[in-house]
């Protein structure tokens, strides 16, 4: 088997088809660069890729393999045994050890760095510290697996797969900075409290208003969920701002319970509500950037969703809704249920007034 005339011949019938590398490679769902390297003798097809390509160009299979045309189309076995022979070694010669070395590596150093980080007491990342971590092995991950993708599969499908992979992996590194921030880089209060009167702490940053404490407490909470969201946006596609909306919820409320029982920090109802306007934030640029929705903003319907909030916490206050008192605790869920129906409501409707299906 001679890969060079293979290659020309690839690339002879391409261009009597009239085809350019990136239409050539649609038609049998790879990617331009996979054509580029057939045709330059870097690499060799798939062998799940031998028949979409032979009928793409108008050839049998026992003809590219045997790198000329012949009309009279005789199988060659022994062409093909060596063909997936030649194609394996050539994949696997030194991608997949490199990719393996880095892996392990990878997974040494971020194994150390939970160990110093679980086992201080005196010193933890602040959020920034923690990004910065967070983003040197994501990245290196997904360089690592961007080399195997381009590398070692030609397929599309086999290269989304990769992208999922890291999406994946980016989601559990994340969740555990999450729980560095929320938890174990905190110190310890010693003490159990919590706040389930909506906006009650939100009100207090206004009423005493500070900087430090304004960018950290509430623009924090309301971006320490949003690249989780994109990651979770990305490896579950999820396309409902309505099941959005309650994964959100439930993060929330998992992030404050834990910060409860552990004494670590107070659950804060408001806390739940930023991570909310965080997510919903991300959610609707995934749907502008990604999914390419189109934007109809409307004032009427702004100014309408703007009163409509305004009323909903005006009823809020003038029920009473944040005087508590000793009241049983059945009475304290029930009316965060309804508080979180109402919120939920106003997101879906805000949603729906502002992101139009471009249906084009």
């Amino acid at each position: 088997m001679d890969i060079e005339k293979i290659s020309n011949l690839i690339k002879i019938k391409r261009k009597e088809k009239g085809l350019t590398q990136d239409e050539l490679a649609k038609k049998i769902n790879v990617t331009e660069k996979a054509i580029s390297r057939w045709e330059t003798g870097r690499g060799t097809p798939d062998i799940s890729l031998l028949i979409p390509l032979s009928e793409t160009l108008g050839i049998s299979v026992s003809e590219l393999l045997n790198g000329k045309e012949d009309k009279q189309e005789e199988k060659n076995i022994k062409d093909i045994i060596k063909y997936i022979d030649t194609t394996n070694k050539k994949k696997n010669k030194f991608i997949i050890p490199i990719c393996i070395v880095v892996y392990i590596i990878l997974l040494v150093l971020y194994l150390n760095y939970l160990r110093v980080e679980y086992s201080s007491v005196t010193f933890h990342f602040d959020y920034m510290g923690e990004i910065v971590v967070f983003l040197f092995f994501a990245l290196i991950i997904g360089f690592n697996n961007n080399l195997l993708s381009n590398y070692y599969y030609d397929k599309v499908e086999d290269k989304n797969k990769m992208k999922k992979i890291t999406y994946i992996i980016a989601l559990v590194l994340y969740t555990i900075t999450l729980i560095n921030l929320t938890n174990y880089g905190r110190r310890l209060i010693g003490y159990t409290t919590y706040n389930l009167i909506p906006f009650k702490t939100l009100f207090g940053y206004w009423a005493n208003f500070d900087s430090r404490q304004f960018l950290v407490n509430v623009v924090g909470n309301i971006i320490i969920l949003m690249p989780m969201q994109y990651l979770i946006l990305r490896v579950f596609n999820i396309k409902k701002i309505s099941i959005n909306v309650l994964i959100s919820i439930m993060i929330g409320f998992f992030l404050e319970l834990f910060q409860f029982i552990t004494k670590r920090g107070v659950f804060d109802v408001d806390d739940i509500i930023l991570y909310v306007i965080g997510t919903s934030i991300m959610y609707f640029l995934y749907d502008i950037v990604i999914n390419k929705k189109k934007v109809n903003i409307n004032t009427k319907h702004l100014i309408i969703g703007f009163i409509s909030v305004i009323i909903t916490f005006v009823s809020f206050e003038a029920l009473s809704w944040y005087v508590f008192g000793d009241i049983p605790t059945i009475r304290v869920f029930l009316r965060l249920i309804i508080f979180f129906s109402i919120l939920y409501l106003i997101i879906l409707k805000s949603y729906n007034f502002i992101i139009r299906r471009n249906k084009k």
